[in-house]
């Protein structure tokens, strides 16, 4: 990039990532706004190490969201750095334009590397490549599963390496997950006046009255292009390089057109503005779970430590069950004549998360924990979830479908059975504001549930940082609540908000549990005269209706 020109003038580069192209560590995470050069710098670097076979190879696979971006890309900015460079246009196989289509566009031979470009939307054409470098570009907007992928690509190399770069969308997920995992390098420059040196930053170097970029103690102007050194927060993290930009670094910024959108008025200018001019994430009030919210409902104890105690399960249904099951609250039931109040209004535990294949597993955990409701995803195997339901009284299936607020209970009939048709966005805040206010907790090892372990956290952590809360404007101009996940896996988290709805079923039930499961006889007993129930027939069923 030093020596680079583009039609015929030096190519302006920002000082700050120079170090970025020279680091060689493993794992190299970057997160940033638009408009920095971090793309141009990606290109470089691909060309560099194809060009100079680096790791003994050269190969490097450039991965974007889709291919069809890909494409483009590969002809307006590849295409062009190589025909900028005499060196570059010297070794390519062919010269571009020489070569026609997709494969022109996708595959480059410089020297002896190769440069792949592929769309991370097409895991068949990334999976055949064995890379030295993969680079990972808006990382935020590949699918799930693609730096997994990427892992497995440089497996071969001898220096293997993977560079990802995003601007960041929701926190503690995608590149800010992964940044807030790593070091934590912020470019610190000094002042020319007073020397100190300081990361830049909205609120402290920014003079809205001027709109210049000034010191954030001598309130001086700064001089950007002053070359400064990248300062580990975290400097003991070595498990991957993390390095935030934002846009005040660059030589082309516009102080004033980012004071304009700084001011904008709407939550989606708000966002914008925090994601493309600053880099960082936006969060509003309740906007979704932290690490510290679900780390703060830990407590001393062990999901093995379960000793029969009355439960309310949550069924998130897809391939397969994801199970949260939660100890009973805020209600009262009759026990050999006397009225248990040992649960009311107390913290509901978690006795259980997991992931199971069959119905039968769900109809042992009913029995095995004392489950006193059950409320489970009707879809996608609603012929499934209806005969559950119709098999144990306590079971309700549930539905995302109401526009208006609050939950609509549906009654049984012969022809569906109970259901409870929610407000999905009312659904979540009230299951994720239970996280907030403590009144959930959580095993010791909780961190740790749910499988699948990544970067210190298993399915269960992940799943329920992954819904984040947005506000929608409608064609009326209305502004309304809308939760969306940063991931497809969120499953955990609608266990979470079943399991929530089960417990609020149990404590509106009229019938203060006078009907019991009897296991010996696989029934459920009327206590007040002992009679047998028969879910299949439906007798005797209003005493489980609200």
């Amino acid at each position: 990039m030093a020596h680079m020109s583009v039609s015929g003038r030096p190519l302006v580069h920002i000082p700050a990532l120079e170090a970025i192209a020279n680091d060689r560590h493993p794992l190299v995470v970057v997160q940033k706004s638009a408009q920095i050069g971090a793309t141009q710098l990606l290109v470089h670097s691909a060309l560099w190490a194809t060009s100079t076979g680096y790791a003994g190879r050269g190969n490097v696979l450039f991965l974007m969201p889709t291919q069809s971006q890909m494409d483009d890309f590969a002809q307006s900015r590849v295409d062009r750095a190589i025909q900028e460079s005499d060196h570059l246009s010297k070794i390519v196989r062919p010269e571009p334009p020489a070569r026609r289509g997709a494969d022109s566009r996708r595959l480059k031979f410089i020297g002896n590397g190769h440069l792949y470009m592929r769309g991370s939307d097409s895991q068949r054409q990334v999976s055949g490549v064995d890379a030295d470098i993969v680079m990972l570009d808006e990382f935020d907007q590949m699918a799930d599963g693609v730096f997994e992928l990427a892992l497995k690509r440089i497996a071969s190399s001898r220096a293997g390496q993977i560079i990802l770069t995003s601007t960041p969308r929701y926190p503690e997920t995608g590149i800010n997950g992964l940044y807030l995992q790593s070091d934590r390098r912020r470019y610190h420059i000094p002042c020319p006046d007073c020397g100190v040196e300081q990361p830049l930053e909205w609120e402290s170097n920014v003079d809205l009255e001027s709109a210049c970029i000034v010191c954030r103690r001598c309130r001086r102007p700064m001089n950007t292009s002053l070359r400064g050194r990248w300062i580990a927060e975290k400097p003991g993290n070595s498990e991957m390089h993390g390095y935030q930009i934002n846009r005040l670094y660059s030589p082309w910024v516009d102080i004033p057109a980012m004071i304009a959108a700084s001011e904008s008025s709407t939550p989606a200018g708000q966002q914008e503005f925090m994601n493309s001019d600053l880099g960082a994430v936006y969060t509003q009030p309740g906007s979704g779970l932290t690490t510290d919210d679900l780390d703060s409902c830990r407590r001393e104890y062990s999901m093995s430590n379960y000793a029969g105690q009355r439960c309310d399960m949550g069924v998130d249904v897809g391939v397969n069950f994801h199970v949260v099951i939660r100890e009973s609250t805020l209600m009262k039931y009759k026990q050999n004549d006397n009225t248990d109040t040992r649960n009311s209004g107390g913290s509901r535990r978690l006795w259980y998360a997991g992931t199971i294949r069959d119905v039968s597993e769900l109809e042992d955990l009913i029995e095995r924990f004392n489950i006193v409701t059950c409320v489970i995803d009707a879809l996608p195997e609603t012929r499934i979830t209806s005969a559950l339901a119709r098999k144990y009284p306590n079971v309700w299936v549930a539905y995302y479908s109401r526009r208006t607020g609050g939950t609509e209970k549906k009654q049984s009939s012969y022809e569906a059975p109970r259901s409870l048709h929610m407000n999905r966005a009312e659904a979540i805040d009230t299951a994720f504001q239970l996280f907030r206010d403590r009144k959930t907790e959580l095993p010791t090892n909780a961190k740790f549930l749910g499988g699948s372990v990544r970067r210190g956290s298993g399915a269960y952590y992940r799943q329920l940082l992954s819904p984040q809360r947005t506000l929608e404007q409608d064609a009326n101009g209305n502004w309304s609540p809308r939760w969306i996940s940063s991931s497809s896996e969120d499953h955990f988290a609608h266990a979470e908000v079943y399991a929530a709805q089960a417990n609020q079923v149990s404590a509106g039930q009229m019938y203060s549990l006078s009907i019991q499961w009897n296991p010996s006889g696989s029934s459920w007993i009327d206590s007040d005269d002992n009679s047998v129930l028969n879910p299949a027939s439906g007798a005797k069923r209003s005493r489980w209706l609200y």
